[in-house]
């Protein structure tokens, strides 16, 4: 009798967890923010304490720390890295989902929030881009089949312009305290199309492809950026 209990227990943990999955957008601590055919960004906020509800990966992704904390995640499934560990490059990284998709839940165990953001390559028609940006503020850091990928590093007083490019462009701010901090985006002819005002960490601007970029810095500190071509 006992172990019959015990069986049925089990099984109706097992069916609890496999119907509380759900795509990574429906869940509701991943906040959906852009949602445009080419990508969508998903910002994440786990209070200190707190746990996410059992998500799944399906879509290449590139994911941004913002605010590190002691985070712990409790698998159902995933792809084996164990041979071919993912490249992290500070901060960010991208993973593929091709072979399996993962299914988890977050748990923060710290004190404070843990910020994240998600970034889902939902286009699946890619198309040939231009050679990689070659400026001193710019740091290459990975080229995969929907993404590449730099570090954007601009000085007090510095301001720089990205000629227009085949791919569309995401920018995403990765430090707090950016005083007049300014991206515009110039229309063929010179007319903007767009001007975003830059502070916190996360906030985004998305710049279609054929545009010319000015990023003004003109507060006192030192910004970075996640900047991504999307292919």
């Amino acid at each position: 009798m006992k172990k019959c209990v015990w069986f049925t227990g089990l099984f109706m943990s097992i069916f609890s967890v496999s119907q509380a999955q759900v795509p990574v957008s429906q869940e509701p601590m991943h906040h959906n923010i852009l949602d445009n055919g080419h990508v969508r960004l998903l910002d994440v906020h786990i209070p200190a304490g707190d746990t996410t509800r059992y998500h799944i990966h399906a879509t290449p992704s590139v994911f941004l720390v913002l605010t590190d904390a002691n985070a712990s995640s409790q698998v159902i499934t995933e792809e084996d890295h164990s041979k071919s560990p993912i490249p992290h490059y500070g901060n960010i990284w991208f993973e593929g989902f091709y072979l399996q998709h993962r299914i988890h839940r977050v748990y923060n165990r710290d004190n404070h929030e843990y910020h994240v953001m998600d970034i889902e390559l939902t286009n699946k028609n890619y198309k040939a881009i231009d050679s990689p940006i070659r400026q001193p503020a710019f740091s290459f850091l990975f080229e995969e089949k929907p993404v590449r990928a730099y570090r954007l590093t601009l000085g007090s007083g510095i301001n720089i312009t990205v000629p227009s490019r085949k791919a569309d462009i995401l920018m995403i701010q990765l430090t707090d305290s950016a005083e007049n901090m300014r991206v515009e985006e110039l229309l063929n002819g010179g007319k903007t199309a767009q001007e975003k005002l830059f502070h916190l960490k996360g906030d985004f601007i998305y710049i279609p492809s054929g545009s010319r970029i000015i990023i003004r810095n003109g507060g006192k500190d030192k910004t970075e950026f996640g900047f991504f071509e999307l292919k």
